[in-house]
């Protein structure tokens, strides 16, 4: 019964999954917090509101200290040591250290302008939170905003996968599974890795739509998702851009497909729009937030040679990242499967999964710091979500073809009826 009303209405499924998940989060909680960028873009969005820059740091430090205080006061409580007395304690003087160190600085890393601009060039994801901020305050307003967005998120998904071709059900196993993925858990974080993460979907979801005939909409879901993307990332805008247009040309060579060189030529000019305004506005370039990582925030006189540097850091890390993997590859295997399974059956998610993975992968490489890697290439995990919705695809059409049905077999126990033979002649 419950089945055939929900397959019934292809609305009822999804939202059923938002309920639960949003149940699930407001009642049993989920390890939330906020980082030192969550406490940059709560000011922001108070300095949105109409706050001065003075308000809006005391403002945006109290939430910081607070939430700070709450995690340390929940460590405590789970020592078996302690008791709920000292949870408290651990609380009030956390607090009372973090407001005491920084209430009379102008921010909490580093007051360096060259650091600052790295967030003032990248006002998308605190004027969406502003009025999640201006009405609920500070904690609650984006912690409702990180749920918003991680159920966005997976409604993304789902629609894309639809759009794809895929069934109401293993669509549904996609949304799922990008729920329970570390793509869920960021999103709900007070960062913009959950508005980034809907604007790369989208894009995904444009360009399924441009191969499957849809252009006019599919361009125009494309370009704005890479849009909004530029304005809270733009170093992932015109990374996503630059290398679905190479995945779309690699995929019209094979393919000699007209909707591929639409996709690479939309692509191909998002890039250029992005360079293009990066350039105009003079936004802070590679070379600074590499000069901010091997300096400690400006801390320390900079390095005469960064990109070596990165060389280094880089085949470091990624040594440490397959010895890793080697020892616990669940990540490995299922990114390696569904990125076979995207290419051979996905269509064009295959080339257009295989950009997203490439994009994470150069976000970690342009910051390997492993306090940092699974935030930076959470990207990585949008093909394992939609692979896994296609393998369920996959399995469904088996159950339901001639080999893989199910066969009934007769009751042994009922006597089987007796067929008269007589010649009626």
């Amino acid at each position: 019964m419950l089945r055939s009303a929900l397959l019934g209405r292809t609305w009822l499924l999804p939202l059923l999954v938002c309920a639960v998940y949003a149940l699930a989060q407001l009642t049993a909680g989920s390890s939330w917090t906020l980082f030192p960028d969550s406490y940059r873009y709560a000011r922001a969005a108070e300095q949105q509101l109409g706050a001065t820059r003075e308000e809006a740091h005391r403002t945006a430090l109290k939430a910081f200290c607070t939430s700070r205080a709450d995690a340390a006061a929940e460590t405590r409580s789970l020592d078996p040591l302690a008791g709920s007395a000292d949870a408290a304690d651990a609380r009030a003087s956390s607090s009372a250290a973090c407001l005491t160190r920084w209430s009379d600085a102008t921010d909490i890393t580093t007051a360096d302008e060259r650091y600052q601009s790295i967030f003032s060039s990248r006002p998308g994801y605190p004027l969406l939170a502003a009025p999640f901020v201006g009405a609920l305050g500070v904690l609650d307003g984006m912690r409702a905003l990180g749920l918003v967005l991680a159920l966005a998120g997976s409604l993304m998904v789902r629609g894309l996968l639809r759009s794809a071709g895929l069934g109401r059900l293993p669509a549904a196993v996609g949304q799922i599974a990008f729920l329970v993925s570390p793509l869920g858990w960021w999103s709900l974080q007070a960062l913009s890795e959950g508005l980034v993460t809907v604007c790369v979907l989208g894009a995904v979801w444009g360009g399924v739509l441009m191969a499957r005939g849809r252009r006019l909409s599919g361009a125009a879901l494309f370009t704005g998702a890479l849009a909004v993307c530029a304005v809270t990332r733009y170093s992932t805008a015109l990374l996503l851009a630059a290398l679905i247009a190479a995945a779309a040309l690699a995929s019209w060579l094979f393919r000699r497909s007209r909707h591929d060189l639409l996709l690479a030529g939309a692509a191909t000019g998002c890039a250029a729009a992005v360079a293009l305004a990066m350039k105009l506005l003079a936004l802070p370039s590679s070379e600074v937030t590499l000069q901010d990582t091997f300096t400690r925030h400006f801390r320390s006189p900079e390095i005469p040679d960064p990109w070596a540097r990165l060389t280094d850091l880089n085949l470091e890390y990624w040594g440490h990242w397959f010895a890793e993997q080697a020892a616990m590859p669940f990540f490995l295997v299922a990114a390696v499967v569904s990125l076979w399974v995207l290419i051979r059956r996905g269509g064009v998610l295959g080339p257009l999964a295989c950009a997203v993975t490439l994009t994470g992968a150069a976000q970690v490489a342009a910051h390997p710091l492993v306090q940092e890697a699974d935030r930076l290439g959470v990207l990585m995990w949008v093909p394992v979500t939609l692979g896994i919705a296609l393998i369920a695809e996959g399995v469904q059409d088996f159950r339901r073809s001639p080999i893989g049905r199910t066969v009934r077999v007769p009751d042994s126990t009922v006597e089987p009826q007796r067929v008269d033979t007589t010649d009626p002649r």
